[in-house]
């Protein structure tokens, strides 16, 4: 009976875990893809300073968190978003409104994409 009780607070253990990486990822990608997203459309209406401040915010969080973030998540989509916001950089010097735009909302669903892929989902149980 004891080994039941050690099973049942490892299992606990573990699901306690995975919920708050759960909440850790939702956490750490949706202020990225908010902001990217944000300066996208202050690219479009042409307010660069607001654009590239965002922008770099955006980057800023991304990189803060990449210890965490390699722990659980697949580097490969990691390593796009890292490309992406490399090319983002350029496209704010050259002030390219619609590349930037769509580079932000590239970089914007990539990261949302990482977030869920860490989700509770029904569909994952099964």
């Amino acid at each position: 009976m004891k080994r039941s009780w050690i099973g049942l607070g490892m299992l606990l253990v573990l699901l306690i875990a995975a919920l708050l990486v759960t909440w850790g990822m939702y956490e750490i990608h949706e202020p990225v893809a908010r902001d990217l997203i944000t300066a996208g459309e202050y690219a479009l209406a042409g307010d660069w300073e607001s654009a590239v401040r965002l922008s770099r915010n955006a980057e800023e969080i991304w990189q803060t968190h990449e210890t965490f973030r390699a722990c659980f998540a697949d580097h490969g989509p990691m390593e796009d978003i890292d490309a992406c916001f490399a090319q983002l950089e350029i496209y704010a010097r050259m002030r390219e409104e619609t590349a930037f735009a769509a580079s932000c909302g590239e970089i914007a669903r990539k990261t949302t994409a990482i977030a869920e892929a860490h989700g509770l989902k029904w569909e994952t149980i099964f």
